[in-house]
């Protein structure tokens, strides 16, 4: 996002844009921070993740408004600062994606063990991808152009995510089905992520059409201005309707979403709730095995390998004793 050289310093619509985001992940951030608090540090792996996104987002847009109020059209695309932003964009689908991974492995019963190693792996084409859109990012052959330009590095650290994405999809699709095993919070967790899919479909798309969207070359060699899906020079309009409002969607539900899960306390009381039960419903078989049972089996034949031999004398003594009185009766 760029302003014209008559603009600097002003406040522009990719300023108000940026402006915008600056507060509305800045709320994100409190919130994300305090669900890490509430939830313990044990289940918070998707609010890390959004806590991580909203600091990316929050560097992002410092770094374009200075970028946007600092040069002109013609030199910010081109400046390191730009390319920050570049990286920093682009890289923002992989806590978004690690956030979802997290929440889909939340879903204990309907989930099943396949699945979670399956969730858990799809983390590694994740982590290359961000590595590749660094590299990419920070490739001299970016900035060759007069503005920021996705390197092959970039495409398929991108081309990545889209695989990563379809593994989602088939990952959520294969949980909702097991649908009727999921209690109550893992409903939430499964409706909230089927929800967020349509808005990650549109961010996805909007980053593959950045980085193989191609510099129209003319005789003006101003053909770098058509290229509407840029991530610094395109369409402003566009970048906000299908990247930036389709992120803030998809946070704000999770984060909504965590706002209705039960607290660390709440999960403590639960379980050992649903211990009690299970120790009221707990068969014959079971309870013969558990340590008490033993105790108390173990003390009762002592008791009675004690006890036995004086019932035993008691009751040859009171035989002998009518024995001998009926023989003594004339």
């Amino acid at each position: 996002m760029v302003t014209s050289q008559s603009e600097v310093g002003l406040i522009t619509y990719p300023a108000t844009v940026n402006i915008a985001t600056l507060a509305v992940f800045f709320v994100y951030l409190i919130i994300s921070i305090w669900l890490i608090i509430r939830q313990g540090l044990g289940r918070s792996s998707p609010w890390i993740w959004l806590t991580l996104l909203s600091i990316c987002r929050l560097t992002q847009v410092s770094l374009d408004l200075a970028a946007t109020t600092m040069f002109p059209k013609g030199e910010a695309s081109n400046t390191s600062l730009e390319s920050g932003v570049a990286i920093l964009t682009t890289m923002g689908l992989t806590p978004l994606f690690m956030a979802t991974s997290s929440l889909l492995n939340a879903t204990t019963r309907p989930k099943g063990r396949r699945m979670q190693w399956i969730l858990l792996m799809v983390h590694i084409p994740l982590i290359i991808s961000f590595i590749l859109i660094v590299a990419g990012g920070i490739d001299p052959d970016s900035r060759d152009g007069p503005t920021f330009a996705a390197t092959e590095a970039t495409k398929a650290g991108v081309s990545l995510y889209l695989a990563c994405f379809l593994v989602l999809i088939w990952s959520t699709t294969v949980i909702s089905a097991r649908l009727y095993l999921a209690d109550r919070d893992e409903v939430r967790i499964l409706t909230t992520v089927v929800m967020s899919l349509p808005f990650f479909v549109v961010d996805v798309v909007y980053m593959m059409c950045f980085a193989f969207e191609r510099w129209r070359v003319n005789s003006g060699n101003d053909g770098w201005q058509s290229m509407r899906f840029n991530v610094i020079s395109g369409s402003v309009t566009l970048q906000l309707c299908m990247q930036v409002i389709m992120e803030w969607v998809i946070v704000g539900l999770y984060l909504g979403l965590g706002l209705e899960l039960p607290t660390k306390a709440v999960r403590l009381r639960r379980q050992i709730e649903d211990q009690m039960d299970q120790a009221r419903n707990i068969d014959v078989d079971a309870w013969q095995e558990t340590l008490l049972w033993k105790l108390h089996d173990g003390v009762s034949r002592l008791v009675a390998a004690m006890i036995m031999p004086a019932l035993q004398f008691a009751h040859w003594m009171l035989g002998k004793i009518l024995r001998s009185g009926q023989q003594n009766t004339p």
